[in-house]
Parts: structure tokens; C-alpha cells; sequence
């Protein structure tokens, strides 16, 4: 009989909650992120005009990452549960600055070209 207790055991399913947090990017990581991306797009689009298209495509990468990442049914829900709210600003603040960035490249090429320099 507890060969056949044991053998049924075997085969329940439970549900297991494990951290999620030690293995997502933390908060100042996405900042950082942020940051880093954005300004090497910024000094990029500076440089070329044509670069800018580079910072769109960093910034719908970003943005998909982050809309990923927190919709999911499974990582999502855990990492909001466990990190709360300021992840989720987090999550979509890099989305946020290199957007910026790129505007604020593009206005000084555009003033940079006026002046003819």
C-alpha cells in the first residue's frame, strides 16, 4: 500500500514558487541600461542624422522587452509581486530615455547643421 501512496505521489503536481528577482535585471540595471543606450544614440544621431533609425529600433526592442517581460502570465506576475511597481516604471523608463535621447540628438544635428558647422 505505501508503494502505491508513493507512486501516485509521484505523479500530483504542486505548485512551486521560486524567486524571480536574482534572475531579472534590477532596477538600477534598467536605469543604467537606459542610460547607456541612450546616450550613444544621442551622440550617434549627433554625429549622422541617419542614425536615428538605429535609436527606433532600440527603443521598440526596449519597449517590446519591457512589455514581454511584465505581460507574461508566469514571470510577470512574480516579479511585480515581488519588486512591486517601481519595476514596472523601471521596466519602461529605458524605452523613456533613449526616446529622448534621439529627440534631443535630432535637435541639436538640426541646429548644428543651421549654423552650418
Amino acid at each position: 500500500m505505501n508503494k502505491l501512496i508513493s507512486f501516485v505521489l509521484l505523479f500530483l503536481s504542486f505548485n512551486a514558487l521560486a524567486e524571480v528577482s536574482d534572475k531579472m535585471a534590477s532596477i538600477p540595471e534598467l536605469w543604467l541600461h537606459g542610460i547607456i543606450v541612450g546616450l550613444l544614440i544621442y551622440f550617434l544621431t549627433v554625429w549622422r542624422i541617419g542614425f536615428v533609425i538605429l535609436g527606433g529600433l532600440f527603443i521598440a526592442f526596449f519597449a517590446f522587452a519591457a512589455y514581454d517581460t511584465l505581460n507574461s502570465p508566469f514571470i510577470g506576475e512574480a516579479i511585480i509581486k515581488e519588486q512591486g511597481v517601481p519595476y514596472i516604471v523601471a521596466s519602461y523608463s529605458a524605452t523613456v530615455i533613449i526616446s529622448i535621447c534621439s529627440i534631443l540628438g535630432v535637435i541639436k544635428n538640426k541646429r548644428r547643421i543651421k549654423r552650418g558647422i
